[in-house]
């Protein structure tokens, strides 16, 4: 078709114009971006990590505490009502707080590595020389040739802020484009507690106590198993070990949650 042929051509050249744009280092950059997400299913950076570990502990958390929480109130008092306002109680609350504390342990962590490299960038324009002898050391210990680490050093030193990405990252252990990003994992925090949490409370609303809980606890359950299998699958490890492992922490919290509230209600509310 001749429309289409035209469209595809026009495509093409576009693609081959963005590309003949770029300068050597740009190009170069999305060739290991590109290579970084085709081997390891995600771009440059520590967004994905960040966000798979706030969402993991997020939808654990909501899961396993409300749950424990649910199932023994539940137990202690043999009142729907009461399971059902805890329940929402709980999921706002913690929510609130698993957000909160998400954001403000992210922006903390992030104000204190700006801090040091801001002191390395401050280190670097104030004593160069010492910033060369630091970079042979390093690459000297790494078992690098002088002559190597001659090319290396003066590459280096002539661009300040390659300077400072290669230094925080041997030095510090910092890597500046995958700094925390507080706001983010808040939402993913926040978010992933309200899912997670949400599925041991729908049992409580749609039927009797006597059969909502047996139904949250094992509806519960069973979401920690396909939730740790997608963990699994998403890290490439065993899916169903991932699994049997969040049931089995889901499993204590349940126990823990149930024995609670029998006790409660025998020795408390009596």
């Amino acid at each position: 078709m001749p429309g289409k042929s035209t469209f595809s051509s026009a495509r093409g050249c576009a693609t081959i114009v963005h590309k003949m744009d770029l300068s050597p280092k740009d190009a170069a950059q999305q060739r290991v971006a590109a290579r970084a997400k085709e081997h390891h299913g995600a771009s440059q950076g520590g967004g994905v990590r960040m966000r798979l570990r706030d969402a993991v502990f997020g939808t654990q958390d909501g899961l396993i505490s409300t749950m424990g929480a649910l199932t023994g109130i539940a137990a202690g008092t043999q009142s729907a009502d009461a399971v059902v306002v805890a329940g929402f109680v709980i999921l706002v609350v913690e929510s609130l707080s698993m957000a909160a504390g998400s954001y403000l342990s992210s922006k903390s962590q992030r104000e204190y590595l700006e801090r040091l490299l801001k002191e390395e960038e401050e280190e670097i324009a104030r004593d160069p020389e010492g910033e060369r002898q630091e970079l042979w050391d390093m690459y000297r210990a790494r078992g690098y040739t002088d002559a190597e680490i001659e090319i290396i050093a003066k590459r280096l030193l002539s661009d300040p802020k390659l300077l400072l990405e290669d230094m925080a990252h041997k030095e510090l252990g910092i890597f500046p484009e995958a700094l925390e990003e507080p706001v983010g994992n808040a939402l993913v925090m926040g978010t992933s507690y309200i899912v997670g949490g949400a599925i041991p409370v729908v049992p409580y609303l749609l039927l009797p106590i006597h059969r909502a809980m047996p139904m949250s606890i094992g509806g519960t359950l069973l979401a920690l198993f396909l939730f740790g299998g997608l963990k699994g699958r998403v890290v490439k490890q065993s899916w169903w070990r991932s699994g049997l492992e969040m049931l089995m922490v889901a499993g204590v919290a349940a126990l823990a949650g149930y024995v609670i509230g029998q006790l409660v209600h025998r020795w408390v509310l009596r």
